[in-house]
């Protein structure tokens, strides 16, 4: 588990070092080498918390405050900023997945309902999304993962969620080494 005030640039600088390494070495250049966008001001995340009406939770703002969302965060999954969040983009995929999976019972197999997370990555043609425990619901600021109608992992905090990412490219990227040398 990551600590409570995370380092979110060493954070998010070392998943962008993981994956150029990966861009280099990976010969079929499986996953493009992409960066996080600009960050999300106070004002705008503010403004968009006056929106919806409820406060983001709190590791998902902070990340807000050092990357506005992440184009193609993990193959063709997008990573969401405050644009997706406010539709755009991958959003509507990562609704009709939450969708599908409510419909399955996936969500409820996780122990949470429908109205209790929101979508935060998604991508065409991927059965992947990861959804936020929205404030106010036990568990608030967890990232869950489903994957093919199941529950792949879950990440007690955004900085978690970044580091477990960080952490399997890495794998990744040992994998690689491992075959270009051996």
């Amino acid at each position: 588990m990551v600590n409570a005030s995370p380092d979110w640039p060493a954070l998010i600088g070392r998943l962008i070092q993981v994956r150029s390494e990966i861009d280099a070495a990976d010969p079929e250049q499986l996953q493009p080498c992409t960066i996080p966008r600009v960050k999300a001001s106070e004002a705008d995340i503010a403004g968009f918390e006056r929106e919806i009406g409820e406060q983001v939770p709190a590791g998902y703002r902070e990340f807000l405050l050092h990357a506005d969302g992440w184009p193609q965060f993990e193959y063709d999954i997008d990573l969401f900023g405050l644009s997706e969040l406010r539709g755009a983009g991958a959003w509507e995929i990562g609704i009709q997945t939450l969708e599908t999976y409510d419909d399955e019972g996936v969500l409820e197999d996780s122990g949470v309902a429908f109205d209790q997370v929101v979508p935060v990555a998604a991508g065409p043609g991927m059965s992947s999304v990861y959804a936020l425990i929205r404030n106010g619901f036990p568990g608030a600021g967890t990232v869950l993962w489903w994957n093919d109608g199941q529950e792949i992992d879950r990440y007690p905090g955004f900085a978690d969620f970044i580091a477990a990412t960080t952490a399997y490219a890495e794998v990744r990227l040992s994998k690689l080494h491992g075959r270009s040398t051996g």
